[in-house]
């Protein structure tokens, strides 16, 4: 086959999204998860005003130790194969609730003291809006205001640029 019947029997390459044809797009893809990937942009992009769903992470929880425990040692001496399996694997438990408690205490306590430097501070600044507040409605009563003194200070500099 030459060249010229090659051709005839290629689909052309599909338009970019300006209309035109590119030469990555003529192109024979490899990996099949970037044509995956591809795909579904291109379907999302196409669904532009529907909501995506993202998935949301749960937090680890670790199961509560068990209430009865099954693997009671016996009154016999000695210890069998599966003992320190056994004994690892409580332990490995254990460890692993004791961890996930310590964990929650602290960012309980990281929590609580977030909360309480943000009241302190929002306080502080309530406290200073207060005083603002109470300068300017003392002022005002005055009949003093900052407005006021540039005012009447524009009108002296305009009344000594005419003389």
């Amino acid at each position: 086959m030459s060249d010229s019947e090659r051709h005839k029997h290629e689909q052309p390459a599909p338009e970019g999204p300006s209309g035109d044809r590119t030469i990555s797009d003529s192109r024979p893809s490899g990996n099949r998860l970037i044509n995956k990937q591809r795909s579904h942009i291109d379907y999302l992009m196409r669904n532009i005003d529907k909501p995506i769903e993202l998935p949301t992470t749960k937090k680890s929880v670790v199961k509560p130790p068990p209430e009865i425990v099954l693997n009671v040692r016996g009154s016999s001496a000695g210890a069998g194969s599966s003992d320190f399996s056994i004994y690892r694997d409580l332990r490995r438990k254990e460890n692993l609730r004791i961890k996930h408690m310590d964990a929650e205490a602290a960012e309980e306590s990281a929590r609580n003291n977030f909360e309480q430097e943000a009241d302190a501070l929002k306080r502080k600044d309530e406290e200073k809006t207060a005083k603002n507040r109470a300068k300017r409605q003392k002022r005002k009563k005055k009949g003093k205001g900052k407005g006021e003194r540039d005012n009447n200070n524009s009108e002296h500099e305009e009344h000594a640029q005419d003389v």
